[in-house]
C-alpha cells in the first residue's frame, strides 16, 4: 500500500469515534438511498401491472385515429386474421378483441353515463384481472349475453343489485338507437373511481348485436409475458403488421397521465438522492477537515521537511475515499439486506388501502433491486466522498511551515 496511503488509515483510527460517527452516516444514508430506490421501483412495476391487467392492457392494436377520436366507425376488419399475426410475436402471452363503446345505463331509478365493453369471456379473463375483483356474483362466461358485469360505485347510484335488471342506450355504427336490456351477474371492486363507477361489461356478441358491428371489433387487447417489453413489443408488432390504417400502442402512450405521474415520481426520488448526497459530503468533509486543523502541525513540519503538496493532498484525499469506501460498503450491505428481506416480506401499508387503490397499487408492496440504481447510488458516495477532500486537502497543502509549526 502506498506509504500516503498507510498514513491516511491511521490518521481515521486515530479518532475513531468521529470517523464512526461519519462511516455511520454515509452507511445509513446510501443504505436508505437503496431501499428506496428499490421501494419506489416495486411500486412501479405494481402500478404498470395492475394498470395493464385491468382495462388497458400493455399493448392495444386498433383503427388509426381511434386514440384521439374513438367512434364505433373506427374497427377492425380482418381481425381474426389480425389476431392470429399479432399472437405471432414470441413476447406476446394473450389477445382479446373487444368493442367499445359509450352511452348511458338505467335501472328504475336512476341513470349514468358509462363505457361499455363486449368482451370474449374464456379471452379476457387471459388479459385482464377484473375477473378476480368481482366482489360479489360472478364473471361472465361465453353464452351470458343476457347478462352484465358493473362496477360497486356504479351498483349504489342505480341502486341494483345481482340479478336486477339494467338498460344500456347508446347509438349504434350504422346510426341507429342502441338500446338493450341487462341483468346484473357480477360487480366489480376494484378500488379503482373509475372503473368501479363508469364501467360495465358485456358479452362481445351480445355488443356486436347491439352496436350492429358485423362482427369487427374496436381494438384487440395484447397482454405480453413482461409488461417491460410493452414498448419494445408495440415497435416490433407496428413494423411487422406495417398497416397505415393501424395504431400499435404502448401503455404509456394510451394512458400518458400514469407515465407522467411516474416521472414526477421520479422527480421527488432524485431530491431525495440529493440531499442524502449532501449530508453525506457534510459528514466527510467535516471528519477530513477537522483531522487537517487537528494535525496542522503535523503538516507543517512535513511541509518542512521536504513533502510536497501534491503528497499532502494525496494524503489528504486518502482518508475521505478510506471513510466513502467503509461507508458504501456498509450501506450496500444495510440497503440489499433490508431491500431483499421485504421484497419477501413485504411492506404493508394497508391502512393507506383507499389512496393505494387510487394509483393502481396493493396493500403490501414489495421492493424491487435495481441494480442499476444501486450501482449508481454507491459510485456516487465514492465520488462525492473525492470531491469534498479538495478543500481540506488543499487547505492542508498551502500551509506555510513556520506558522503551521508554531500554531498549537
Amino acid at each position: 500500500m502506498n506509504t500516503f496511503a498507510k498514513i491516511a488509515l491511521r490518521n481515521i483510527l486515530r479518532n475513531k469515534r468521529r470517523s464512526l460517527i461519519t462511516i455511520s452516516a454515509v452507511g445509513i444514508g446510501l443504505g436508505a438511498l437503496i431501499f428506496i430506490w428499490s421501494f419506489v421501483e416495486g411500486a412501479h412495476r405494481q402500478m404498470i401491472t395492475n394498470y395493464t391487467s385491468y382495462i388497458t392492457s400493455p399493448v392495444q392494436v386498433q383503427p388509426a385515429g381511434y386514440q384521439t377520436n374513438p367512434k364505433l366507425e373506427r374497427a377492425l376488419d380482418n381481425s381474426a386474421a389480425l389476431d392470429a399475426r399479432i399472437r405471432q410475436n414470441p413476447t406476446v402471452r394473450a389477445t382479446s378483441p373487444r368493442i367499445r363503446a359509450e352511452g348511458l345505463i338505467a335501472s328504475s331509478e336512476a341513470s349514468v353515463g358509462t363505457v361499455i365493453l363486449g368482451v370474449h369471456p374464456s379471452r379476457e379473463i387471459l388479459v385482464s384481472t377484473l375477473n378476480k375483483r368481482i366482489a360479489k356474483g360472478t364473471f361472465l362466461q361465453d353464452g351470458d349475453d343476457q347478462q352484465i358485469i358493473i362496477g360497486k360505485d356504479m351498483a349504489t347510484n342505480l341502486n341494483v343489485g345481482l340479478e336486477d335488471k339494467v338498460v344500456f342506450m347508446s347509438q349504434a355504427a350504422d346510426g341507429s338507437i342502441a338500446s338493450g336490456a341487462y341483468y346484473v351477474k357480477g360487480i366489480v371492486d376494484s378500488g379503482v373511481t373509475e372503473i368501479d363507477k363508469g364501467l360495465a361489461i358485456i358479452t362481445f356478441t351480445a355488443a356486436d348485436e347491439l352496436f350492429v358491428m358485423d362482427g369487427r371489433p374496436s381494438q384487440i387487447a395484447v397482454q405480453l409475458h413482461a409488461v417491460e417489453e410493452s414498448t419494445q413489443t408495440a415497435a416490433g408488432l407496428r413494423t411487422a403488421l406495417n398497416d397505415p390504417e393501424l395504431e400499435v400502442l404502448a401503455w404509456n402512450t394510451v394512458s400518458p397521465i400514469l407515465q407522467q405521474w411516474l416521472d414526477y415520481d421520479n422527480t421527488f426520488i432524485w431530491i431525495i438522492v440529493v440531499i442524502v448526497m449532501i449530508v453525506v459530503a457534510i459528514g466527510i468533509m467535516n471528519t477530513v477537515l477537522m483531522g487537517v486543523l487537528e494535525r496542522t502541525r503535523e503538516f507543517g513540519i512535513l511541509l518542512a521537511l521536504g513533502t510536497k503538496e501534491g503528497q499532502i493532498i494525496a494524503m489528504v484525499g486518502w482518508e475521505s475515499v478510506f471513510l466513502g469506501l467503509i461507508g458504501t460498503a456498509a450501506g450496500l450491505f444495510l440497503g440489499l439486506t433490508s431491500s431483499l428481506y421485504f421484497q419477501e416480506t413485504g411492506v404493508d401499508l394497508t391502512i393507506f388501502t383507499d389512496a393505494l387503490n387510487a394509483f393502481y397499487m396493493e396493500p403490501v408492496i414489495r421492493p424491487c433491486l435495481n441494480f442499476k440504481y444501486t450501482f449508481l447510488s454507491g459510485v456516487m458516495v465514492l465520488a462525492t466522498s473525492v470531491i469534498v477532500s479538495i478543500y481540506p486537502a488543499w487547505t492542508a497543502a498551502k500551509l506555510v511551515p513556520v506558522k503551521a509549526i508554531r500554531s498549537i
